[in-house]
């Protein structure tokens, strides 16, 4: 797998925020591969949103409505 995109340490610090308060620095590279997935899931259905309704460009509508779909789909445990 390739390494995310997304710089580490926000990753952390979003982690520590939430009330983490010790985190490897594996946990860290594993939760922004999984940020980075999340965020292409949530970008790849507002596409389809924005699309189907006749646009190229993907507003925060889109990406609101996509994450309730996304929400709706893969509920939480």
């Amino acid at each position: 797998m390739k390494m995310a995109e997304l710089p580490l340490a926000p990753v952390e610090r979003v982690m520590r925020n939430a009330g983490a308060d010790r985190i490897s620095i594996d946990a860290v590279k594993r939760a922004a591969d999984e940020a980075e997935l999340t965020i292409k899931r949530l970008t790849e259905s507002a596409q389809r949103i924005a699309n189907r309704d006749g646009r190229k460009t993907i507003t925060s509508r889109d990406i609101t409505l996509a994450s309730r779909l996304i929400r709706v789909a893969e509920p939480c445990p």
